[in-house]
């Protein structure tokens, strides 16, 4: 088991050093970074949540032959959201793609090629759905 562990890592940084684009899957759960309000200095809730969730686009799309030259080789119909839109209204959920980002974080291809951190949207929609909310209680209300 051990061994078998020590090989999928060695391969997986084979690939990474190589730069080959790969998916990878889990049958388990993947935990990353923290939520523990003890490690964090919390500055505001997010403003106008609604607003910014109404100017996302959600879109359907294929690849184009520009990602196909970065490994990508997917043409089937896909789901997703535009990295500008999102940096335009929340830049902590965008980030440079990995297949275009160096060991030290500058984009290799100097394109700043971005790509959207979703599970980062989460507190965003969860900000809107509390002020629709609000605003459907204050349409009973009436």
């Amino acid at each position: 088991y051990v061994f078998l562990s020590h090989l999928i890592i060695s391969t997986l940084l084979i690939y990474l050093l190589n730069n080959t684009v790969f998916s990878a899957t889990a049958s388990g759960n993947i935990t990353a970074y923290y939520s523990d309000k003890r490690l964090k200095n919390i500055t505001g809730r997010i403003q106008n949540a609604l607003g910014k969730v109404n100017s996302i686009s959600g879109i359907e799309y294929t690849q184009s032959k520009l990602a196909e030259q970065y490994g990508y080789n997917n043409y089937k119909p896909q789901v997703g959201v535009i990295a500008q839109e999102i940096q335009s209204i929340l830049p902590e959920a965008v980030c440079l793609a990995p297949f275009d980002t160096d060991k030290d974080g500058n984009s290799k291809s100097g394109e700043n090629y971005l790509t959207v951190q979703y599970e980062k949207l989460v507190p965003l929609l969860i900000e809107a759905i509390k002020e629709l909310t609000l605003e459907v209680e204050a349409l009973k209300n009436k």
